[in-house]
């Protein structure tokens, strides 16, 4: 006899005899944190900011308490944020503690999201971040007293900012870069160093690493004459030396000759000649594509929504945006993914106020938001089928077969797009396209509902639910009201809701189904304040309608919901027949969502009885379910459920592990239960 073992594995146990074996979930290794990026390649001089750094670093002493914070001054696009990278990479033998770093501005972290990414870097585990900022700053204070750590911010628009995020130990180093003044930093001992454009030998030197073929070495007067109209700004100088590095029979004298000459003092306008002359070079579709991702709103986008856009080919549209990458105009931060730096978008939208008419712009953007919904729709149905009402019939926009049902795929193309979705429902709400508005918040609702992101949810509505009203349609503005009063009753901002759901009922009372729709959410309004009576006349008015419809995913729904307001009433028997039954219904519907939330209900009457074997085995269940339709909302309440019955019978190691994920998944939903579980953890 032979024992082969082959192939890979990542645990594996060979034994005649076992006892008892544990295999732990792989762990991250400990690692120190290294969250700078790099400096690029063609990094040259600030020989004299450096040396002033690290005078400051030496300074860092741990009896100091505060750690002391160097400030970059200068314009945009001087290369305060390539100055930090390198002063961190050159400053790294002096703090073997680590590197932190977070950057802020538009597109960039909140102190809060800020300090988690940092505190993992720290080795917190995901799950046991706190979810409210005073905590997770107590913990950070904690963990960095006493460190050696160098901690980069950048595009720092607050003084507070940095406040929130400085090490507790006068032994580190606090490196920061912004575009306003930050005085408040100065009260409090900062060292200010100033960021120049570059000097000429030294902008001659970062053309010589962007074109690196000679021929700047080869006109050294041209070459000077050209860091001077880029302004030694490092941003310009990297554009045009990839301009000229793409045309390799250009003499620099040439490329001066493009572009132009300026007097003009904003940065703008001393970026627009280089700029210009890059755009003036492009085909003449890649100029179009250039002017509309001036005038697009959203954080990035890809060529699908181009070519939506500017009706053309994909493909086509691919080799323009290629084009633009190429000439340093964009960039790729994940493939397939463009985004365009706020000074080119500038320029881009200086362009297409001077080349395209107004009507040409709201084309764009028209075509855009129906990119976003027609998109929206399809995740929508991919996530919860066609069964669930809405008021906006996805079958306008989509064939039946055009939809493969993925639910995990559906939320994942939702959270990529979410922030564009947040901004072209603003942009349409400002072009009075309210229609659009609602019915665009309608469809990412199964987003919403299942990820609960509460304050982007809460804000998307409050412009969904005015849209709906200036168009004067009352089923949307009901439907709206009632999502809206769903993301209050997770704020736990109770009488808000209450008040929504009113107005809603008043605006449904001609349409059944929508009526019922209000009842359910008046209903599990109810249930969440435990008023269980009232629950039931609401879910039974729901579940009424629904069977007289011939609805098979809302019956299922309002039998779920009956069978919990059953429960909340101590009539045990007839909630898990309820419940037992709602399963059955949410199966014959494909409605997977409703049969987890079912299951998780069962599991809640089993602990209230007692019977924590058979709780254990439906949770089982519920969790699996849930996770394979990618809903975090339920997959919680599993968790919470899991952890307090493992709590009663004593299994606290079980029921810590289960609450740091409720409170994870909570924490990233901006829900306050995250803070209810923590409190469990003594946290």
């Amino acid at each position: 006899m032979r024992n082969t073992l082959s192939g890979r594995a990542g645990q594996v146990v060979q034994a005649r005899d076992i006892g008892s074996v544990t295999l732990a979930a792989p762990a991250i290794p400990a690692a120190v944190p290294a969250l700078v990026p790099a400096a690029p390649a063609t990094f040259v001089d600030r020989d004299s900011q450096l040396r002033r750094v690290r005078a400051v670093a030496e300074s860092a002493r741990v009896e100091l308490g505060r750690p002391p914070v160097v400030v970059l001054r200068g314009m945009p696009g001087v290369g305060k944020t390539a100055l930090l990278q390198k002063a961190a990479a050159t400053l790294s033998d002096r703090f073997p503690d680590g590197a932190l770093h977070a950057a802020f501005g538009a597109d960039g972290d909140s102190p809060a999201e800020a300090l988690g990414r940092l505190l993992f870097a720290l080795g917190v585990p995901e799950p046991l971040l706190p979810t409210d900022f005073a905590r997770r700053q107590d913990l950070y204070r904690s963990l960095t007293a006493g460190t050696r750590l160098v901690t980069v911010l950048d595009d720092v628009t607050d003084a507070a900012q940095v406040e929130a995020l400085l090490p507790n130990s006068g032994a580190s180093l606090v490196l920061v870069a912004g575009n306003s003044s930050l005085e408040k930093l100065y009260e409090d001992g900062a060292v200010g160093v100033p960021v120049e454009p570059l000097p000429v030998e030294h902008g001659v030197a970062l053309l010589a690493k962007v074109c690196s073929d000679g021929r700047i070495d080869a006109e050294p007067a041209a070459a000077a004459r050209l860091v001077e109209l880029c302004g030694g700004l490092p941003l310009a100088l990297r554009v045009v030396g990839a301009r000229l590095a793409v045309r390799p029979q250009w003499t620099v004298q040439r490329l001066i000759g493009e572009l132009g000459e300026t007097d003009a003092d904003s940065v703008t306008d001393r970026l627009a000649p280089v700029f210009d002359a890059v755009y003036e070079d492009l085909p003449e579709d890649a100029r179009t594509v250039y002017r509309v991702l001036g005038a697009l709103v959203g954080t990035h986008c890809g060529a699908e929504l181009v070519a939506a856009i500017m009706g053309r080919q994909v493909a086509r549209v691919r080799e323009d945006l290629e084009e633009l990458y190429l000439r340093a105009l964009i960039e790729e931060p994940t493939a397939g993914t463009y985004v365009m730096h706020r000074m080119v978008r500038t320029h881009a939208l200086r362009r297409s106020a001077a080349e395209d008419r107004e009507e040409d712009r709201a084309t764009w953007l028209s075509r855009a938001v129906d990119w976003w919904l027609l998109g929206a729709t399809a995740a929508d149905v991919a996530v919860t089928g066609w069964q669930r009402l809405r008021i906006a019939d996805p079958a306008r926009l989509l064939s039946p077969d055009a939809v493969t049902p993925d639910a995990l795929a559906g939320l994942a193309w939702f959270e990529r797009e979410l922030t564009n979705i947040l901004a072209a429902l603003e942009a349409a709400a400002a072009k009075r396209w309210h229609d659009r508005v609602w019915q665009l918040f309608e469809a990412s609702f199964a987003y919403f509902d299942a990820r609960r992101p509460l304050a982007s949810w809460y804000r998307a509505a409050n412009v969904a639910v005015e849209s709906a009203r200036i168009a004067g349609n009352a089923p949307a503005e009901a439907r709206c009201r009632c999502l809206r009063a769903k993301a209050l009753q997770e704020l736990e901002r109770f009488p808000q809701a209450a008040a929504d759901l009113a107005r809603a009922r008043e605006l449904a009372s001609g349409d059944e189904w929508l009526f019922a729709s209000t009842c359910d959410f008046t209903g599990n309004l109810a249930l969440r304040e435990q008023r269980f009576d009232d629950a039931l006349v609401w879910f039974q008015k729901a579940l009424d309608i629904n069977i007289t419809l011939g609805k098979a995913r809302g019956t299922a729904m309002q039998t779920v919901f009956a069978g919990r307001a059953l429960a909340g009433l101590g009539r045990y028997g007839e909630a898990l027949e309820t419940l037992e039954r709602a399963h059955q219904l949410a199966i014959a519907a494909t409605a997977e969502s409703v049969a987890a939330k079912a299951l998780l209900a069962t599991a809640a009457v089993c602990v209230a009885q007692g019977d924590f074997g058979q709780a254990d085995r439906v949770l089982e269940q519920a969790a699996a379910s849930a996770k394979e339709v990618g809903q975090s909302a339920i997959e919680a309440e599993v968790a919470t459920l899991r952890s307090s019955t493992a709590r009663q019978r004593g299994r606290d190691e079980e029921a810590d592990r289960h609450a740091r994920f409720a409170a994870g998944v909570y924490g990233r939903m901006g829900s306050p239960r995250a803070g209810e579980v923590l409190a469990w953890l003594g946290i």
